[in-house]
């Protein structure tokens, strides 16, 4: 070997990467809950089958929820957060869910259902101004845009496990005042239907939530 020269050997070949994991399915029965808030945010999960809510428990003692998620949808691990942040629950009488380590989840998947999540945060916190009949107005038609089925009519059927108190946390209002504002709903023609079972012209109801909300 002449002087000054290195003499470089070829790195040992590196063994290949493991291949992910495959999703691991869960079920939950009704009002079981997936994750707390303050568990650690370590698995993003894919809804297969039902509803769940995801929800916080404010200052006040009251519970809020921020948003339902069902069949298609992303929830848990969307950012990176070291916790969840929310409380996922089931509301269907059977969810299933594929659960994944956010490790092995393609960013693309993980990017797409963060801006979904984020829109509908944002539509919610859009509402919050607004009068109690205009939130519930518009979030039917959200869920109804989501969930719901058109019929030839134009009318959109709507069933989903919706209580009045699930309808309450979601608009931010005591139970009563929104059992009194679907009575009123019903009574104008605007809503039919009750727990769970909702019937509406998406044009009726939009104009209604405009009115109320001036």
């Amino acid at each position: 070997m002449a002087p000054g020269l290195t003499t470089f050997t070829t790195p040992p070949a590196r063994p290949p990467l493991p291949p992910p994991s495959a999703p691991r399915r869960r079920e939950l029965h009704k009002g079981e809950v997936l994750y707390y808030a303050e568990d650690e945010a370590a698995s993003l999960y894919r809804v297969d089958e039902g509803l769940l809510k995801l929800s916080l428990d404010l200052a006040s003692g009251r519970e809020r929820i921020t948003q339902l998620v069902g069949p298609g949808d992303y929830l848990g691990a969307l950012t990176g957060a070291p916790h969840y942040g929310e409380r996922a629950e089931a509301l269907s009488a059977r969810v299933a869910v594929s659960e994944a380590p956010k490790t092995d989840t393609p960013d693309r998947e993980v990017f797409t259902a963060t801006g979904e999540q984020l829109r509908r945060v944002r539509d919610a916190l859009e509402d919050t101004d607004l009068p109690v009949a205009a939130r519930l107005a518009r979030t039917l038609l959200r869920l109804g845009g989501r969930f719901g089925h058109a019929a030839e009519t134009g009318v959109v059927h709507l069933t989903l496990p919706l209580t009045h108190d699930t309808l309450a946390a979601l608009v931010g209002a005591a139970r009563e005042t929104t059992t009194a504002l679907l009575g009123e709903m019903r009574a104008s023609g605007v809503l039919s239907g009750t727990r769970g079972r909702y019937s509406f012209n998406p044009a009726r109801l939009l104009e209604f939530a405009h009115e109320a909300a001036l």
